[in-house]
């Protein structure tokens, strides 16, 4: 564990040491998001790993904001051309808890951030622009007397948002998201 504390604190900060880093009171953590219902284009089906980053500044008694990076790998079975994507992408995350308990946390996140598309067409769909917005909406709970464990159920969607005149899309309306807090 402490290998991986240091890997993920060299990736995010190439300015400040990481030993400073969590001196400050920065969490990190890691999410293995997993596909469970592809919609859009049918047949979809991928895999996301994520890193983010919480500054201690942001975290209230029901409410914190945290920051995530992420690289996904799509692909579609059935797709005559433009089998697989990849995608990379940056965002915000709002987190509102219900309840705070001594084993869990319910809560409900909001995220919409900036994404970068590996091609510009997937399977049947003509996504337009390389670049997107990616938005994810999701419920789920922190585990544990530490929470150093959580699970959510999400909503993710890719979008250019029209600033192309082809915007396809990308929608998958269900991914379970596991992590792991390290600090």
């Amino acid at each position: 564990m402490r290998k991986s504390k240091w890997l993920i604190c060299s990736i995010l900060s190439l300015a400040l040491p990481a030993s400073q880093l969590f001196a400050s009171g920065l969490q990190l953590g890691v999410t293995l998001p997993v596909l469970i219902k592809g919609k859009d284009p049918e047949g979809v089906h991928g895999y996301r790993g994520i890193i983010w980053y919480q500054p201690q500044s942001l975290i209230w008694p029901r409410f914190e904001i945290y920051f995530t990076g992420g690289f996904g790998h799509w692909w579609a079975h059935g797709a005559k051309t433009a089998r697989s994507l990849n995608i990379y992408s940056v965002a915000p995350v709002f987190r509102l808890y219900f309840k705070r308990y001594t084993y869990f946390s319910p809560f409900a996140e909001a995220s919409i951030g900036a994404s970068y598309l590996s091609r510009t067409h997937f399977s049947d769909r003509n996504l337009g622009i390389h670049y997107s917005f990616q938005d994810e909406l999701g419920i789920g709970t922190t585990i544990g007397k530490d929470k150093r464990f959580y699970v959510t159920l999400s909503a993710l969607h890719y979008s250019n948002g029209s600033m192309a005149s082809m915007n396809a899309g990308i929608t998958v309306p269900l991914v379970l998201n596991v992590g792991y807090r390290f600090s």
